[in-house]
């Protein structure tokens, strides 16, 4: 599943706009290899509190268990607002950008790729809705095309005659900024390292099965990526990747090989759909924690008693996403909600701090031990925060305020979950 997950768009979508901030080839490289580690370190972490807490819900159950009712709530509202619905939004719109390619139909029409999205969020929410098993296995499929793809492409590209030069590795003259703003497209292509978290409640042997599923399902995915970005240096160079949202097709067309085009289009669709498929299912177990934890309407929590799905919690996100397609497009989705899922990670890892401050296994043999503690957690902390300042500064040097549209919905929570309580108590 994390390999699922984390394996969509972003890897075939993100890197021209990762490379656009950075100052050559090898410092693209050292931007995706950073982007792995701090979501491996996050994953270590993660899979600490997963079998401390192997509930349906993820980091939602360990903010509620950790630090209470607030931050939980706020976490869960920014996913009913933005990081699930807008996540949703991206990877719908992505597919239907790849859509098109197999629809001619369509290609004359200029608010298409809206319209194509529209209905895969319908059809992968409606899939997700029947009993959990079919989703699974419609996964298990997805899953195993597009890695077997990605190695396939990925050595054709790195076997090419075309070969375009690297730049000198060298530090100076990188802006801080411009390195910081190519971690958050990074960041995002890498995001999911936590997913299987949000399923923790209908996992076998969780004690054994998470640590598993979060570590090698993170270091799987940062070979594929460190491997496909080296393919795609190898034939176009930094300069030609920059700003190009399309560069696995630009590589193929430099190649000389239109048939491949196709190909590798519909490796990444089925890439996107996976992932796609995946944050709809595991976004809606956040909404559904929130139900049956009484920390906001409980008919999110209600599972259908046939299918025993949250369809509630599906019904509502997949509304919010298609709305979200409307506000924003592509690069300032990724934008605004990436800043607001890294300060959040950051908040559920320090959970893991304060629980080791007062028990160091709380009692449970099979509990997972993050490594190099506290060493990990703090070193995802800090990474983040970089992250973080990093884009702020960035878009204020352009006099743009887009990281602080997701904040201002995170501050818009606060009298929701006060009405809220309110209204209830």
């Amino acid at each position: 599943m994390v390999v699922g997950i984390m394996v969509g768009s972003g890897i075939f979508l993100l890197p021209g706009y990762a490379a656009a901030s950075v100052s050559s080839g090898w410092m693209l490289l050292v931007a995706w290899l950073l982007g792995g580690v701090m979501a491996l370190l996050g994953a270590l972490s993660t899979a600490e509190l997963a079998t401390r807490y192997p509930h349906t819900g993820g980091d939602f159950i360990y903010l509620l268990r950790v630090f209470g009712r607030l931050p939980a709530f706020l976490y869960g509202w920014m996913c009913l607002t933005v990081t699930g619905g807008g996540s949703v939004a991206i990877l719908a719109l992505f597919s239907a950008k790849y859509s098109v390619h197999f629809l001619p139909f369509f290609q004359q029409s200029s608010r298409a790729e809206v319209f194509i999205a529209i209905i895969i969020v319908i059809l992968l929410t409606s899939l997700h809705c029947l009993r959990v098993t079919v989703g699974a296995r419609f996964q298990s499929l997805l899953s195993v095309v597009k890695v077997g793809g990605i190695i396939i492409f990925a050595l054709y590209l790195l076997g090419s005659s075309t070969s375009a030069e690297l730049a000198t590795m060298s530090f100076s003259g990188e802006s801080w900024g411009g390195f910081s703003k190519a971690l958050i497209p990074i960041y995002f292509a890498y995001s999911g390292w936590n997913s299987v978290g949000y399923l923790a409640g209908e996992v076998a042997k969780p004690g054994k099965t998470l640590p598993i599923a979060f570590i090698a399902g993170t270091s799987v995915t940062i070979a594929l990526y460190m491997l496909l970005n080296s393919g795609f240096l190898h034939v176009l160079g930094l300069k030609s990747m920059q700003g190009d949202a399309l560069v696995p097709v630009t590589v193929l067309e430099m190649l000389g090989n239109s048939k491949a085009i196709i190909l590798v289009n519909f490796l990444i669709l089925v890439s996107v759909l996976s992932s796609l498929s995946i944050i709809i299912q595991t976004s809606a177990r956040i909404l559904q924690s929130m139900g049956e934890n009484g920390v906001f309407f409980r008919r999110l929590g209600e599972v259908h008693p046939f299918s025993k799905t949250p369809v509630i919690a599906l019904v509502l996100q997949g509304i919010l996403s298609i709305v979200l397609m409307f506000l924003l497009d592509i690069e300032k989705l990724v934008d605004s909600t990436t800043v607001v899922m890294v300060l959040f990670s950051a908040l559920v890892i320090s959970a893991l701090l304060k629980i080791r401050g007062y028990s160091y296994n709380s009692g449970k043999e099979h509990t997972f031990l993050t490594p190099l503690y506290p060493f990990v957690p703090l070193a995802y902390i800090g990474s983040a925060l970089f992250i973080t300042v990093g884009v702020v500064q960035y878009y204020v040097e352009l006099g743009s305020v887009l990281p602080l549209w997701g904040l201002g919905i995170l501050v818009a929570g606060l009298p929701v979950y006060f009405l809220w309580n309110r209204t209830v108590t």
